[in-house]
């Protein structure tokens, strides 16, 4: 907030990105609630990657300009009419447009290619789980979306799980059981909180014993939505380093990576914030969920003969 609410007659880009459930779309939609009232056009445009494998990018460029064009909406024919529209009509106008789940570039360019299609001071948020789509528009502010601490982690889960900021008396340490396989990951707090809502302290636990052997199906599905869009080389790098690799420093992972063939890579895991560097130590590290994924994935290649897994 205090980046977006300095003065300027500037047009600016703004990426927010991180991992799948981090908190991108809460952030966004906080903002717009928050700011949406200093301009005149002003839009939240959700799930554009859906939308475009979907080849409805244009309902979402009609709830764009619906505002300005009303009965004229019936205009925009397709996509390239409505990028048409949106150069032309909002050029002039003060905007705010979110753009939430973006993958590619393709789908930015269909609303938002040129700071010249919007008037002065407009503001355009771009939500991704790509880093790479953020440094390539040269967007002025990126900002990494990082996960939830120990305590605001705890609360979270208590807010789903108890309907209240702490855990009950009884409850606490199985709690912290699931705060800590979460990982400080929202949308893996939320889902387990309400999977245990109003249940015993029994089916607390057998709810935690299944966890730890089968990952909850809505938070998987969530985070394998980055892996299924490598490339087959990529897939292959990514279990290496969750199998083998995690915790190791990062000049080695790649010297061992190149002699296998399986070159490059691990920037781009980085980039979609599949994979993290640390600073200070160069050590490759991946959250805790998203090597359950990776561990997953390869357990479902052969169910029944665990032999026959890659």
């Amino acid at each position: 907030m205090d980046l977006l609410l300095d003065p300027t007659d500037d047009v600016r880009f703004v990426g927010i990105w991180g991992m799948g459930g981090i908190g991108k779309t809460t952030i966004a939609r906080l903002v717009h609630e928050s700011i949406s009232f200093h301009f005149e056009v002003s839009c939240f445009l959700a799930n554009v990657r859906e939308a475009s494998e979907g080849n409805r990018l244009v309902d979402l460029q009609k709830q764009l300009l619906f505002p300005i064009l009303k009965e004229q909406i019936a205009q925009v024919l397709n996509k390239d009419w409505g990028t048409h529209f949106i150069k032309n009509c909002l050029c002039n106008k003060k905007v705010l447009l979110i753009l939430d789940e973006v993958n590619a570039s393709n789908q930015l360019k269909k609303f938002a290619k040129e700071k010249d299609w919007f008037g002065k001071g407009s503001i355009i948020i771009i939500t991704t789980r790509d880093e790479r789509l953020v440094k390539k528009h040269d967007m002025e502010i990126s900002y990494k979306v990082e996960g939830l601490g120990g305590d605001e982690a705890l609360e979270l889960f208590s807010l789903n799980a108890f309907k209240k900021f702490e855990p009950e008396e009884g409850f606490w340490e199985l709690s912290k059981c699931f705060v800590n396989y979460a990982g400080g990951l929202p949308l893996a707090l939320k889902i387990l909180g309400c999977s245990v809502y109003k249940r015993d302290r029994d089916e607390w636990k057998n709810e935690l014993d299944k966890l730890r052997k089968i990952p909850e199906t809505e938070i998987f599905d969530l985070l394998k939505i980055s892996f299924d869009r490598l490339d087959e080389m990529n897939k292959n790098i990514f279990l290496d380093v969750a199998f083998f690799h995690k915790g190791e420093n990062k000049n080695k992972v790649i010297e061992i990576l190149n002699s296998c063939d399986r070159c490059g890579g691990i920037n781009a895991l980085v980039e979609k914030s599949l994979l993290t560097i640390d600073i200070s130590t160069n050590l490759v590290w991946m959250h805790d969920l998203i090597q359950e994924m990776a561990f997953q994935i390869v357990r479902q290649e052969s169910p029944e003969e665990p032999g026959r897994c890659s």
